[in-house]
Order: C-alpha cells, then sequence, then structure tokens
C-alpha cells in the first residue's frame, strides 16, 4: 500500500514568506509612526501631571517648588533649604521628580521662561509664567504654557 505524503512544497513556504513580507512592510510604517506619536503624547502628559504636582505640592508645603527644564529632561524640587528660594537644588531640598523624556522626544530649547524655569508659590501661583514645546523627531510637537494664576495647559501643535 502507498502511503499519502503530507507536508508543504517549497513553493508553498516561498508564497506563503512573500506575502507575510508583503504584509509587514505596509503595516510597519503607520506602527512605527503611530509609536513616535505615542511618546510625545506620554511625555507631554507626563509633564503636565508633573507641573500639576509641583503646584499642589508648593501649596501643600507652603513653600516653594521649583521646576527646571533642559533639552532631555526636567526635575522638580521644594526649593525649601537653607538657601530658600534660590533656584538651586541644595541637599537638603527634597526632589520630587528628575525625568528623563524618552528617545526621540525633546524640549526645545530655550524655553520661553526665565532662565528655562519656573516656580510655584506656596499658594499655588507661578512666579515665572512661561511656555515650553516638546517636540519628536517627526516635528511633531506639543505646547504647555502656565499662565500667572498657575493654570497649566496642554496643547498640540
Amino acid at each position: 500500500m502507498m502511503r499519502k505524503l503530507t507536508g508543504f512544497t517549497l513553493m508553498e513556504l516561498m508564497v506563503v514568506m512573500a506575502i507575510v513580507a508583503i504584509v509587514a512592510s505596509i503595516a510597519t510604517p503607520p506602527l512605527l509612526r503611530w509609536r513616535t506619536n505615542a511618546k510625545l503624547r506620554g511625555a507631554a502628559s507626563n509633564l503636565r501631571g508633573d507641573l500639576e504636582l509641583a503646584k499642589m505640592r508648593a501649596i501643600r508645603e507652603n513653600s516653594f517648588v521649583a521646576v527646571l527644564f533642559s533639552d532631555s529632561n526636567y526635575s522638580i524640587f521644594v526649593d525649601n533649604g537653607a538657601s530658600a528660594g534660590d533656584w538651586i537644588e541644595d541637599a537638603d531640598e527634597r526632589q520630587l521628580r528628575n525625568r528623563q523624556l524618552p528617545a526621540g522626544v525633546n524640549i526645545i530649547m530655550p524655553t520661553s521662561f526665565t532662565n528655562d524655569r519656573t516656580r510655584f508659590t506656596g499658594r499655588g501661583v507661578a512666579e515665572n509664567t512661561g511656555t515650553v514645546f516638546i517636540e519628536n523627531i517627526r516635528g511633531n510637537q506639543f505646547e504647555i504654557s502656565i499662565n500667572r494664576l498657575g493654570r497649566i495647559n496642554l496643547q498640540s501643535k
């Protein structure tokens, strides 16, 4: 008796691999674009949330909370140590955040804040108002602004 042979031929495997390659080449660019934009949205949301945290902590501590911006990160600390209100993070001052932005996302320097920094008073009011733009490698941007009353606004550009 003859047994029937089962399996795939080399031609069938080549056709399936070609179809997979075509589908992957169509699906990959939108997926990469989505990932790049998701990093930017996440970084903008984190920055806005961290600024809200700084404002609330300033009210809770009834002291200055400073935010210092650089091109790839920002730091937030309670500015109430021995040299309170000097905009410098001293050893006796508590750091609240030192957040590194994701790869491919940067803060556009200089910001519109004087000396690329701002701080909130014990009443939650921003002493230094302005705007910071964050951008991904594709040129998409978010604008985060703080007005005189301490209101933080996030907008896509």
